[in-house]
């Protein structure tokens, strides 16, 4: 009988952050999902609100969701609000080119609002300013 040599030995890979990215613009979204693939995260992408959702009520865990205010089929808000009823619930992040009021940003628990045209640094330094506890404990 031999003894597993310590060093061929591999620890699992941590575990990658997942967002969710929702935005009817399909360039724009998959353009954000490369950049956040790249970077170390696991991104799902999706076009409108019902996928969003369908994917959320999968046993998939969000760290993150990032969606569009205009959907083709939802309002953005509504996706908002199914990824608060996730347990742990992530951080949401609303992507709009319109205006959103803060009382409206603070009734609805929306973490970060991200204007149009995106700045992705800023959607990047905002992600890693807010690391899912589970990892964050890891980095402590």
């Amino acid at each position: 009988m031999t003894t597993p040599d310590p060093d061929s030995t591999t620890n699992p890979a941590p575990r990658r952050p997942r967002i969710l990215v929702v935005d009817d613009h399909e360039m724009g979204r998959n353009s954000l999902a490369r950049l956040l693939v790249v970077l170390g995260y696991e991104v799902v992408a999706v076009k409108d609100g019902i996928s969003a959702i369908e994917q959320m009520g999968q046993a998939l865990r969000f760290d993150y969701v990032l969606t569009d205010l205009r959907l083709p089929d939802l309002d953005g808000r509504e996706v908002v609000q199914a990824a608060h009823r996730l347990d742990p619930c992530p951080w949401v992040a609303l992507i709009t080119g319109w205006d959103v009021a803060p009382e409206e940003v603070e009734r609805l628990k929306i973490d970060c609002v991200f204007l149009k045209p995106l700045d992705v640094i800023a959607i990047v330094d905002r992600l890693k300013q807010s690391p899912p506890a589970d990892l964050a404990e890891d980095e402590a």
